[in-house]
């Protein structure tokens, strides 16, 4: 009797170990991920950094100005850039982003990063895509 028991508490504890394995990598993939947000957004306004008050989202490195946006449509949908909120981000230089000046009330498709860690976004890579600007495509 005990020899046709032991196999079945082998194969009962390998599967458990390979549950509770399987179940650690979800985890672990869950607490970390990249992905592309496509933003369609109107240009509100665009002033230097050390002239906005407010919340802002920042997107890149050495941030100097704060470009606001109304948010149109985003794919995949983010809580923070539902449509018709209006966002504020931290950018290095329009002249980058736009490839010249943006122009405020025109509707712009923008590409942005975002990084999850830990339950955490960090936004980054802010960029214009190039089928509403002509010429080059900025990022920040």
């Amino acid at each position: 009797m005990k020899s046709r028991l032991r196999p079945q508490r082998t194969m009962l504890r390998f599967l458990a170990i390979l549950a509770m394995s399987l179940s650690a990598c979800a985890v672990g993939q869950a607490q970390s991920a990249n992905d592309e947000i496509r933003l369609r957004a109107t240009v509100q306004a665009v002033v230097p950094l050390t002239n906005f008050s407010g919340g802002i989202t920042l997107v890149g490195v050495d941030p100097r100005f704060a470009l606001t946006v109304r948010i149109e449509s985003t794919v995949p949908a983010v809580a923070d850039f539902t449509e018709g909120a209006v966002v504020t981000f931290a950018i290095h230089s329009p002249s980058l982003l736009f490839a010249g000046e943006p122009t405020k009330g025109k509707t712009y498709d923008f590409s942005l990063r975002r990084k999850i860690e830990n339950g955490r976004a960090r936004f980054f890579g802010l960029r214009v895509r190039k089928n509403t600007q002509e010429g080059g495509v900025g990022t920040n």
